[in-house]
């Protein structure tokens, strides 16, 4: 029996997430007898049977498939597969599976999705790809069935520097808060800043991802004690500039400063 991933509390308003996961095989995969949700990870054949799967050849479309490993995502599945790059660069099917479920009533939805693309692994799928996290995993790292609901596996957290202006604030920010309905979350801050920031973006997504929605127009987040940052609307629009592809809020001190040089704002521990 696979528990299913539950939200803490049921979102207020509806969500209307969607998941997109491509696994990339050389050849077609092999074929297989019946599925078995609880074997694979998922909490029931419902989890499952809202999954869309469909399998496109590169033939179709060479320039499309080629693409997803290509200019910039080749440099991210580089950093993601390593020595699994190869086995992308052979692959020449790929088998997508999306699911887009409409006022969700926890994430089992998610959890069906990971079950197929362990299903496909078992079928000779060598590389996934997720494509709002926009990230790589070779077959070997997707979750174990029966595993518990991690943020950190859903979505990619990226700090964007730019080496011509290095004294200035940098977007860090999540990727991946489409597969929960949600927006991403974006802070502008400095090197020195990241670990703090990171760690606050990180614990405000898992919270938004089980079902706490974010306030309007300020969702106020405890960050130490006597420290409060609040998430605002994305009124400078960053989200497009970042393409994030998604609706975004903006993470800014209590007077609605950038975050850059929050380190260094933070109160001092007394002697």
């Amino acid at each position: 029996m696979i528990a299913p991933w539950q939200y803490t509390a049921l979102p207020p308003v509806p969500r209307c997430p969607n998941v997109f996961l491509f696994a990339f095989s050389q050849g077609l995969l092999r074929e297989a007898g019946a599925i078995d949700p609880a074997q694979l990870g998922a909490p029931s054949a419902e989890s499952i049977a809202q999954c869309d799967v469909r399998t496109i050849a590169r033939a179709a479309d060479p320039a499309w498939f080629d693409a997803w490993r290509s200019g910039s995502m080749r440099a991210i599945a580089e950093k993601d597969l390593g020595a699994g790059l190869a086995a992308l660069d052979a692959a020449d099917h790929v088998t997508l599976i999306q699911v887009a479920p409409t006022a969700p009533k926890d994430l089992t939805y998610l959890q069906g999705a990971w079950a197929i693309a362990r299903h496909l692994a078992a079928r000779g799928a060598s590389s996934f790809f997720d494509a709002h996290a926009i990230s790589f995993r070779p077959a070997d790292k997707v979750q174990a069935a029966g595993e518990s609901f991690e943020i950190r596996r859903e979505i990619s957290v990226v700090y964007e520097t730019s080496k011509e202006r290095p004294d200035q604030a940098h977007a860090l920010h999540t990727r991946g808060m489409r597969k929960f309905g949600a927006p991403d979350l974006i802070a502008l801050c400095t090197d020195a800043d990241v670990p703090l920031v990171a760690h606050a973006v990180t614990e405000l997504a898992d919270m938004v991802a089980r079902g706490t929605d974010l306030a309007t127009p300020k969702h106020a987040v405890e960050v130490a004690p006597g420290v409060r940052w609040v998430a605002v609307e994305d009124q400078h629009r960053l989200g497009e500039l970042l393409q994030l592809n998604n609706e975004a809020r903006v993470l800014v001190d209590e007077t609605g400063h950038d975050l850059m040089g929050v380190m260094s704002r933070l109160p001092r521990a007394s002697s």
